[in-house]
């Protein structure tokens, strides 16, 4: 098919999908999944190959997702149900006060997403977050304080090293992954601050109400505060966690996951000690050392017994259910898109335009990002695209680190449907498929051209900078 066929394709297929879901209240996960199909089969995928290329995307979203999910859905039951949320909510109410609570959220996701990828921190914060917005008086929007989370931690995911994407494009784009971070920190902290401001924008024209605990966390819960334990026994009330276990609970898997990024920024592969950390540090490793640790601080310590632990732990995993399957069936959708040649069409058109480098750079990341879902896929995808044009213009270190900071912006555009961090974050905190649209694509969407604008503005100076 030719290019423009393509490209047509993809978008026909993005509000299909938009019309499932939203008009027709079709579930997301058959309305991927359907839309995948009918995509394959129209663009001329044979017929035997369909089903084997359903599967590789779904696996290779799951293998990725499902241990991830799991784990950290894990971890924030022990966190929620022992009262260390509802600690950190009272700490942090006591600290800035009501009006102020959506700025300390953002900030601390700010921080704490700078060394772990965003669906983890999205998951591990999701308890701490509901416990604010629940312990706040009147009729409180679950937007205003689930919003400037998910923007913080979304901005630092796709600007600043050690992320994947941003720290493949830089290896791609041969930029200095030291200059990437120094210079992508100006974008980012602005970027976050508009993402703040318009958290509180939308939460005042949109609203979405704070999700009732799910059935078996809300039962497992009552258990913890009532003295009883359900099937497991009679357990006696325990007094809340400390501020600082509960902390120390949280941080541990992100400091490991931290610690094993950069060990493989600065040591040598094949250095016993850095395979070491890199093994504590992958993701799935770090969180389950993370529940074991919390389940021993916040759990045995406590006086939970391991019948009333594996309760906790099993309340976990009915929630977890249609956040996996969604984001499986968004990879499957993605790996059509990619097969199809959606993606390579959108890049090519892109290129004959002829535009600026750093617009080049900024729409085509956003383009892919918004026809196949990952940011860090967009910036891999649109790193060796925009690489020869960078060859041939002679630019300095500090521009090619600017445009490869440039690319990671782009690429958290038009984050919807076909994304995994869209239906973790909405599920999570009880948002509808279309309140996520009007509140989250549109933040996400606001926020990097804010901080497309900061680029264009730094690329003036570094060109008089000479």
């Amino acid at each position: 098919m030719s290019p423009t066929v393509l490209v047509l394709l993809g978008l026909a297929s993005v509000l299909a999908i938009l019309v499932l879901i939203i008009k027709a209240r079709t579930h997301p996960f058959l309305a991927l999944l359907l839309v995948s199909v009918a995509l394959a089969l129209v663009a001329g995928i044979p017929l035997r190959e369909v089903v084997p290329l359903l599967k590789d995307g779904m696996g290779g979203t799951l293998g990725g997702v499902a241990l991830i999910v799991t784990l950290g859905a894990m971890l924030g039951a022990i966190v929620d149900i022992s009262g260390g949320a509802r600690v950190l909510a009272a700490a942090l109410e006591r600290a800035v006060g009501e009006k102020r609570a959506p700025l300390a959220l953002g900030a601390a996701s700010f921080l704490f997403g700078i060394p772990v990828f965003v669906d983890v921190a999205t998951i591990v914060l999701v308890p701490i977050v509901l416990a604010v917005a629940r312990r706040m008086s009147g009729r409180v929007n679950m937007l205003a304080y689930a919003l400037p989370t998910v923007a913080a931690l979304l901005t630092v995911h796709v600007v600043l090293p050690p992320h994947p994407g941003i720290v493949g494009g830089a290896e791609v784009m041969k930029a200095d992954v030291g200059l990437v971070l120094v210079i992508g920190l100006i974008p980012s902290i602005v970027m976050w601050l508009v993402g703040q401001w318009l958290s509180s924008v939308i939460a005042k024209r949109v609203f979405s109400p704070v999700p009732e605990l799910h059935a078996e966390l809300s039962s497992a819960a009552a258990d913890d505060t009532d003295g009883t334990a359900g099937t497991a026994g009679a357990s006696a009330r325990t007094a809340d966690p400390s501020v600082g276990m509960v902390l120390a609970a949280i941080l541990l898997p992100l400091a490991l996951i931290m610690t094993g990024t950069v060990s493989a920024l600065f040591m040598d592969e094949g250095d016993p000690i850095a395979d070491f950390l890199a093994f504590i540090g992958n993701s799935p490793i770090a969180l389950l050392i993370g529940v074991l640790f919390a389940s021993i601080t916040l759990g045995f310590a406590r006086g939970w017994s391991v019948s009333r632990l594996e309760e906790v732990l099993a309340a976990a995993l009915p929630a977890t259910a249609a956040v996996i399957l969604i984001t499986g069936a968004g990879g499957t959708f993605g790996a059509v898109l990619t097969a199809t040649g959606v993606a390579d069409a959108v890049a090519d058109l892109l290129t004959s335009t002829g535009l600026p480098i750093l617009v080049l750079a900024w729409l085509l990341a956003a383009m892919i990002r918004a026809a196949q879902g990952s940011a860090t896929v967009a910036t891999l995808t649109t790193a060796p695209l925009i690489l020869p044009m960078t060859a041939s213009m002679g630019l300095s270190a500090p521009q090619i680190a600017l445009v490869t900071v440039t690319i990671g912006i782009g690429s958290m555009a038009f984050s919807h449907v076909n994304d995994s961090l869209f239906w973790v974050w909405s599920r999570y905190f009880g948002v509808s498929t279309s309140t996520a649209l009007k509140s989250y694509t549109v933040t996400v969407t606001l926020m990097s051209l804010a901080g497309f604008a900061v680029a264009l503005v730094l690329w003036a100076l570094l060109a008089v900078v000479g």
